[in-house]
């Protein structure tokens, strides 16, 4: 079996395996909307493009604002939509959802410290794109009659 060093993305990996389990555990109750399935099927997604894509910036960003986010839309959808009953199932599903409400900050603390490494310092959601350079004018200059570029004088005639 491979060392964790040798596998890429490892910690991408087990981020998104440890938020599919809390999310699947979570929506096994009925007391959680669809906006809850929405907003973690988004991060899901944003999680394995991440991965596949493992040197684009874009989706981790992305992933670590929607995660940010559904941080305080946890706490907003346990406010409004607390299980009035005392089944097992609601019980274990709002603790599930706890326990990933508690997770959130660390993964979200994981995914920057990847997205760091993946921008190599240019900054933490700058989107590490370098400034535009004209390659029009940046060429070596040649010697001799030019028109447009082009050097008449070492030219092959066809």
């Amino acid at each position: 079996m491979p060392s964790t060093s040798q596998i890429r993305n490892f910690n991408l990996k087990v981020i998104f395996l440890i938020h599919f389990c809390f999310i699947a555990l979570s929506l096994m109750g009925y007391w959680a909307t669809n906006a809850y399935f929405f907003y973690n099927a988004i991060l899901i997604l944003l999680l394995i493009w991440s991965i596949h894509h493992d040197q684009l910036q874009e989706p981790l960003q992305l992933a670590i604002v929607v995660n940010g986010c559904s941080i305080i839309l946890d706490v907003l959808l346990l406010v409004m939509s607390f299980p009035n009953s005392h089944e097992a199932r609601e019980r274990f599903s709002v603790a599930m959802c706890i326990l990933h409400m508690i997770v959130r900050p660390f993964s979200t603390f994981l995914l920057i410290r990847d997205l760091e490494t993946r921008s190599a310092g240019a900054g933490l959601l700058a989107g590490g794109r370098e400034a535009y350079e004209d390659i029009d004018k940046t060429g070596p200059q040649a010697s001799g009659s030019k028109t447009g570029g082009y050097n008449f004088a070492t030219a092959e005639q066809i």
